[in-house]
C-alpha cells in the first residue's frame, strides 16, 4: 500500500462524516491507496472524513476512511485512505496536479517562472514514473 504525501502548501478541508460502509480492504493490496497530511488536528483511526480541495478544483469532494494519526512538532500526520476504485483514481488523478502546482509554486520560489504547462512538462519527466500506480 502506497500513500502519497499532500503538498502543505495546498491545504486540505478535512471534515468528519457520519462513519460510512466503505468495502473490506485487502491489506496486501498494491499501489496507490490514499495521502498523508498534516493536519492542525488529530483524527481518530477508522473515522470517515470528506475532503476537498478548492484550490485546484472546487467540485472535487471524495470521502475516505483514517487509517492512522501521528502527533508531529507542526500538527498531525494522518493517512487517509479511498478503498473504492472511483474515489481513488479520483484522488491519484487530483494528487498528480497537486503535486505539479507544488512543484511550480517551488520553482516560482527559486526564481523561475513556469506556466502550469511547463511545469507539468518538467515534472512529468522527473517525477512521474515514481508516482505510485493506481491498482486496487
Amino acid at each position: 500500500m502506497e500513500f502519497v504525501l499532500h503538498p502543505k502548501d495546498l491545504p486540505l478541508d478535512i471534515t468528519l462524516i457520519e462513519d460510512q460502509p466503505f468495502p473490506p480492504i485487502n491489506e496486501e493490496r498494491a499501489g496507490f491507496v490514499g495521502i498523508t497530511y498534516v493536519a492542525l488536528r488529530p483524527f481518530d483511526n477508522g473515522r470517515s472524513v470528506r475532503i476537498t480541495l478548492e484550490e485546484i478544483d472546487p467540485n472535487f469532494c471524495v470521502s475516505g476512511r483514517v487509517v492512522w494519526c501521528n502527533k508531529e512538532k507542526d500538527g498531525y500526520r494522518i493517512a487517509i485512505e479511498f478503498p473504492t476504485n472511483e474515489e481513488c483514481y479520483c484522488v491519484r488523478m487530483i494528487e498528480q496536479l497537486s503535486q505539479i502546482e507544488h512543484y511550480r509554486r517551488q520553482a516560482k520560489i527559486q526564481g523561475r517562472r513556469l506556466n502550469y504547462n511547463e511545469a507539468a512538462a518538467e515534472w512529468i519527466q522527473k517525477f512521474a514514473a515514481s508516482f505510485p500506480a493506481f491498482s486496487i
